[in-house]
This record gives C-alpha cells, sequence and structure tokens, in this order.
C-alpha cells in the first residue's frame, strides 16, 4: 500500500469514484483532491514549505487533462519545472476521458507520465498501476 495519491480533476463524481475504487483494493491510505493544475500547484508549494515534505510527497498522481484554469499538460510542466524534488519520486498517470488521440500520443512521449488511462478508474486500471509501480 502505498501511502499518498494526489488526484488532479475537476469532476467531484470522477472523485469521488476513484476514491472508492482505491480504498476497496486497498491501494492508499491517503487520497488527496483538487479540481485544477493550479490548486495542485497550491499543494505543493505548501508541501515544500514542510521540513518533511519529502515524507509526504504522493508517490502517484492520477491527471486529468480537460480542466478550468489550469489542464493537466499546464500543470505537468510547471510542476517538474518548479518541484523537480517531488516530480522525481512522484509517478504520474492520466486518467482522462479525452478522445483526442494526440493526448494518448503525447502521454506515451511525456517523460514525466507513466501512462494513460481511460476514466473511469476500475479495479484492472489499479492493479496495472500497482503492478507498475512495483517495477519502477
Amino acid at each position: 500500500m502505498i501511502k499518498n495519491v494526489l488526484s488532479v480533476e475537476d469532476d467531484s463524481t470522477t472523485h469521488l469514484l476513484n476514491k472508492l475504487y482505491l480504498e476497496e483494493a486497498n491501494f492508499c491510505e491517503n487520497y488527496i483532491e483538487v479540481l485544477n493544475g493550479q490548486l495542485a500547484l497550491n499543494y505543493f508549494i505548501e508541501l515544500s514549505k514542510k521540513e518533511d515534505s519529502l515524507y509526504h510527497v504522493p508517490e502517484l498522481i492520477l491527471l486529468d487533462l480537460n480542466m478550468p484554469l489550469m489542464d493537466g499538460w499546464e500543470f505537468l510542466e510547471t510542476f517538474e519545472r518548479e518541484f523537480p524534488q517531488f516530480a522525481e519520486r512522484t509517478k504520474v498517470y492520466v486518467l482522462s476521458s479525452s478522445i483526442n488521440p494526440m493526448d494518448k500520443e503525447r502521454a506515451v512521449r511525456e517523460v514525466g507520465v507513466r501512462g494513460f488511462i481511460e476514466k473511469p478508474l476500475d479495479f484492472d486500471q489499479i492493479e496495472r498501476i500497482k503492478r507498475e509501480m512495483e517495477f519502477n
């Protein structure tokens, strides 16, 4: 079981479903939710102020792409640039309903992204993430 998952998602129903599935799968201790990329960056700004910040850094980020204020790609670029100490310890999976093939292609090419998962999150996808995190 991992300690922290950060879900960057603008839909509260998706947050609820993600949390329920992750709890049922006994995947993580803490499910942290924010509603857009800017709020995710604010989370890391506050985290960076803590002396034990590396202990609290999420091991996994589930990242939606299409959100108001700051989308997933903008968040990812800023996160990797501004918080490399956290980015190197965090696995990012795009969790999106995007049907744009370019989003899937970009997710595969992005160094900081471990994979693209189509919404909704399910137990098979959670098991895939578990396996991939064990070997990385």
